[in-house]
């Protein structure tokens, strides 16, 4: 079949010419002063959720570390060992999932938000204004704990050197000092991590912050600029 790739290029110009530009749409005023007194606050519950979870990852780690050397210590066989060793292996991944990620993500968020970042992402829409808040809490939840997860990370390391070193009851027996400081070092750090997490969690200021910056613009730009 013949197709005349002219004919065919200009109808395809004329459709794309007639397609609709989607562009983000300026928030309200009342949008903006509903965002601002109840909106906000979920946007940064939601981060705080995804902190919390990392925290109780971070948790369970430690939990699972604790009750596996309880049973290499009570260990009569090769298969038992390298069953126990494999949880630590898979608890060693998680934690260190977790913390990468969080050193990863410090570098990573360039967001800062201002009376004129937080006006230019109004200007782009409430799906800008989202990203630009909730970065920003990752940003800070990030930086706070920061210090804790860069010390931890060497620590809980050693985990996987034990799992490549100890298979069997033999070297289990070899190595069995190692591995119990090994352990208890890595549970110290990660709940200086989680301890750290904790207090962490706390957005009463950024909150604060965030309404006075939407105020600024509902003052100038707004007639509904007071809070009910």
């Amino acid at each position: 079949m013949f197709v005349d790739m002219k004919k065919l290029l200009l109808v395809l110009l004329a459709l794309s010419i007639n397609i609709p530009k989607i562009q983000a749409q300026k928030m309200s005023c009342e949008e903006l002063k509903l965002y601002r007194d109840v909106t906000l606050l979920s946007i940064l519950d939601a981060e705080t959720a995804k902190a919390k979870q990392q925290m109780n990852t971070l948790k369970n780690c430690k939990t699972i570390l604790e009750g596996e050397l309880v049973k290499l210590n009570k260990a009569k066989s090769d298969s038992e060992v390298k069953m126990a060793m494999t949880a630590l292996k898979g608890a060693y991944d998680q934690a260190t999932s977790i913390l990468a990620g969080i050193k990863a993500a410090k570098g990573a968020i360039k967001v800062v938000v201002t009376v004129a970042t937080v006006a230019d992402n109004i200007n782009k829409g409430k799906g800008r204004l989202d990203v630009l808040l909730a970065e920003n809490e990752r940003k800070a939840f990030v930086t706070a704990v920061e210090n804790e997860v860069i010390g931890a990370i060497p620590v809980v390391s050693n985990i996987y050197s034990m799992y490549q070193t100890i298979k069997d009851l033999k070297s289990l027996n070899k190595e069995r000092n190692q591995l119990t400081n090994s352990i208890n070092q890595a549970n110290k750090s990660l709940e200086t991590v989680t301890n750290k997490m904790s207090t962490a969690m706390n957005g009463v200021k950024r909150i604060n912050d965030y309404q006075y910056y939407i105020s600024d613009y509902l003052t100038k730009y707004c007639s509904v600029n007071k809070k009910k």
